[in-house]
């Protein structure tokens, strides 16, 4: 079985009269590995803090006029995080402390440092922040992963969402105000103190009038409906930016059609936007690409497909997306696919995929795009269904680690990737024993038909689908090599 590589393990950053190496942080630099005398310069660590949206939000002032608009739906939420050995810059490996608490309020629990932690499946009923805490020359190799499940009435379907850290400035291309659908933006503030947010929609036509702007208290999270904001829209993207401090945000979707259930999904934002966007996992039916254009200059765009045997025609080779407005494009149905997306002007690109219930009802997941594999990142894996890690294209080998119960790590993996084709990995394949979260490691691997590899993965139940991707990378490197001249 081929399996994908990753991209990251140098990164250079040019600036009049100063070069910036910055390199892994688990492998210190050899003094002299640079022509003109560098330093080695030991740089600081960050903890790594993100946002677990919590529970769907239902329109609750519905119920009680009519039977017709009960909700009698059965939705579980629950949150699982992890915390993976990584090592530090003394040569040691240890695993961060992790932290779960509600948003602005009491801790669950508080996990010392030691060989890695996989947290249970936890139900959940309010907003949660986790939190790593990096030791000294080591970053927090930690993530939160929400899944919300419903089995009967309204909300049936499954959303599953690697939780997102908070930025000052965010993008999410996902929600509709179409009618059926039920879209709201969800602003989390992790910090002490209330911040201002201005919130901007995109739609097929263009920028949907002003921008609003609104105050979010500290420790709390507001919800925006976005059918007030752009209603009739079949499609948007949301722009955030903050003022003051950050903010973790994700759009919730429902959907129904009259009284039959269409699906539920969780969205956060993507890489950010650049002329190449990448979204791998695209298998199911009904799949959909959407590309938002934040320059107010038209751009031009083409698409390219490669399923596991190798590029593939799709019914869309091109779009056109008008400035600060996005478009849509249907591909039909697709198996483990990899779609390259590359513009004249720098956009920003996300897919959705689908599913079929029964009698008539159905689900489906949003695809964000995503960054590069970096040196090392961890993914959360839901438990429920049955989940296969998608990998684009690319040359060398990505080195997969399996996180067990106990917080344990199998013995490492190379899965060597297809270098015209998605590569598709069981994460049961990794481990006789039950998986909880996969460490990805992408040093000896790159990009054979985009830049970079990029990972997703799919998750499919007998009612629903939703994808999940990896953490970002781990702020902070144990060492920067710098040269002035």
């Amino acid at each position: 079985m081929k399996h994908q590589r990753s991209i990251v393990t140098f990164t250079a950053i040019a600036m009049p009269g100063v070069l910036v190496a910055m390199t892994s942080f688990l492998t210190p630099l050899t003094p002299g590995t640079l022509d003109r005398s560098p330093e080695q310069v030991r740089m600081p660590t960050a903890d790594t803090r993100v946002v677990c949206p919590g529970p769907l939000l239902t329109a609750g002032e519905a119920e009680g006029t009519d039977a017709e608009f009960v909700d009698d739906s059965k939705v579980s939420t629950r949150v699982v995080s992890a915390s993976a050995p990584i090592g530090a810059a003394d040569g040691s490996t240890s695993s961060a402390r992790l932290q779960v608490a509600d948003l602005g309020g009491s801790i669950d629990f508080d996990n010392p440092s030691g060989q890695g932690f996989v947290s249970g499946d936890d139900s959940i009923d309010s907003t949660k922040l986790v939190t790593g805490f990096a030791r000294p020359g080591a970053p927090a190799l930690t993530t939160g992963l929400e899944t919300v499940e419903g089995s009967s009435g309204d909300l049936t379907g499954l959303a599953t969402l690697t939780c997102a850290q908070a930025s000052s400035s965010f993008r999410i291309v996902a929600g509709s105000g179409a009618t059926g659908s039920n879209s709201q933006l969800l602003l989390s503030n992790p910090g002490d103190v209330p911040v201002q947010a201005t919130v901007a929609l995109m739609t097929p036509g263009g920028e949907s009038a002003e921008p609003t702007e609104l105050s979010i208290k500290a420790g709390q999270q507001r919800a925006v409906p976005l059918g007030g904001l752009a209603g009739g829209a079949e499609a948007l993207a949301v722009d955030v930016t903050v003022d003051g401090g950050v903010l973790a945000g994700s759009v919730q979707e429902t959907v129904l059609d009259g009284l039959k259930p269409q699906g539920i999904d969780l969205a956060s934002g993507g890489a950010g936007a650049d002329r190449q966007q990448v979204l791998t996992g695209l298998g199911g039916k009904d799949v959909r690409v959407r590309v938002a254009n934040p320059s107010s200059d038209l751009a031009e765009v083409s698409l390219k497909a490669y399923g596991p045997d190798g590029e593939i025609d799709i019914p869309r080779s091109s779009m056109t997306v008008v400035g600060r407005g996005v478009a849509e494009a249907d591909l039909g149905d697709l198996d483990a696919t990899s779609l390259v997306v590359e513009s004249s002007q720098r956009v920003q690109a996300g897919a959705f995929i689908g599913k079929d219930g029964e009698q008539g009802a159905a689900d489906f997941g949003s695809i964000p795009s995503t960054d590069s594999l970096a040196e090392t990142q961890i993914l959360a894996l839901p438990r429920t269904g049955e989940s296969s890690l998608n990998l684009s294209p690319g040359q060398g080998h990505v080195q997969v680690q399996g996180m067990l119960d106990d917080g344990t790590l199998t013995d490492p993996q190379s899965i060597d990737l297809n270098p015209t084709g998605t590569t598709v990995l069981n994460p049961s394949d990794v481990s006789e024993e039950s998986v909880r979260a996969l460490v990805l490691k992408g040093s000896q691997a790159s990009g054979s038909q985009a830049d970079g590899v990029h990972a997703t993965l799919v998750v499919t139940t007998e009612d629903g689908i939703s994808t999940v991707v990896p953490a970002p990378a781990p702020a902070g490197v144990a060492y920067r090599d710098i040269r002035l001249g």
